[in-house]
């Protein structure tokens, strides 16, 4: 059998694809790219055009997305699925003065985005309690003070018309003490963090950060308490601060138990923090100052 001629398989292939693109619906009559025209989409609704080359031939479906005058996306398909704009609002907020005094009036703004649909409902949580601090329903501004010179985070949680919500979280860092008040310093810093239940609370973090060569003392008001008392002191290198973790209460906890933190040094004004567990509400926290024997909660000095 004679073999073909060097070039021949080559030569063919060529003269097949020549004949395809001749023959094809989507080529136009000049051999060059064809021209399409779209008809976009409404951004708040779902229309489906139809594409038609500018010469005979079979028309197509297209879903096109087009969002003001930019092309967003343009699929083939049988049957276009409708699209709609839909995104949760953006929470954030700013705050004045931006490092407060004790007692000082606060004044927090919304800054917020809404993406899909306007913002209708804003609430603010100042109660500084972390997963258990309650939101008060509000406007996008709010007012607040706080009556400890340690650091206060504010939460903030937006609700926009289609149900979708967003929540934004701040600590709002303090203007420190004078040093003739003879307060701690820095003032410490009692973190509690669980889920709330019908019956009671489950703690997974009990821990203060407090100066060096502070002594913390946790107590228990309760007949369910796992232990009545719990006491450390404080030890950081170079002076500094660190965090001193209790674990002994990183359970669950009924309602009506009480805990009472208290940190103390050296004749100094410390802090007093109390942790009340209620049933199917959520758990009140108070913050103060202590006196300087470390027993009595006091009010902070302001000045």
């Amino acid at each position: 059998m004679r073999s073909a001629p060097p070039g021949a398989s080559d030569a063919l292939a060529q003269g097949r694809r020549r004949q395809r693109r001749a023959h094809s619906p989507y080529r136009s009559p000049e051999g060059g790219r064809p021209r399409r025209v779209v008809s976009g989409c409404d951004p708040l609704g779902s229309v489906t055009r139809t594409m038609r080359n500018d010469w005979k031939g079979p028309a197509r479906r297209v879903s096109a997305i087009v969002v003001g005058a930019v092309f967003l996306g343009l699929a083939d398909t049988a049957d276009p699925a409708p699209y709609n704009l839909h995104g949760a609002p953006i929470a954030s907020f700013v705050w004045s003065p931006p490092v407060p005094r004790i007692g000082d009036p606060i004044t927090l703004t919304s800054t917020s985005r809404d993406l899909g649909s306007r913002i209708v409902r804003y609430a603010w949580d100042f109660a500084d309690n972390g997963p258990f601090g309650a939101f008060q329903e509000g406007g996008p501004v709010a007012g607040a003070s706080f009556a400890t010179p340690a650091p206060h985070v504010v939460r903030l949680r937006v609700t926009a018309a289609d149900g979708l919500s967003d929540i934004a979280a701040e600590t709002i860092t303090m203007t420190p003490p004078p040093a003739t008040a003879q307060v701690m310093y820095p003032f410490p810093t009692v973190r509690i963090r669980g889920k709330d239940l019908r019956r009671g609370v489950r703690i997974t973090q009990l821990a203060v950060r407090a100066p060096s060569g502070a002594r913390i003392n946790v107590a228990c008001r309760s007949r369910r308490c796992p232990a009545r008392s719990a006491s450390r002191v404080a030890t950081a290198k170079r002076g500094g601060t660190t965090w001193v973790t209790f674990r002994r209460f990183h359970r669950f906890l009924p309602a009506g138990l009480t805990l009472q933190v208290r940190v103390s040094r050296n004749r100094e004004i410390g802090s007093y923090t109390r942790f009340h567990v209620r049933r199917r509400k959520l758990p009140v926290r108070t913050d103060s100052c202590l006196d300087p024997s470390g027993v009595k909660p006091i009010a902070c000095p302001s000045g």
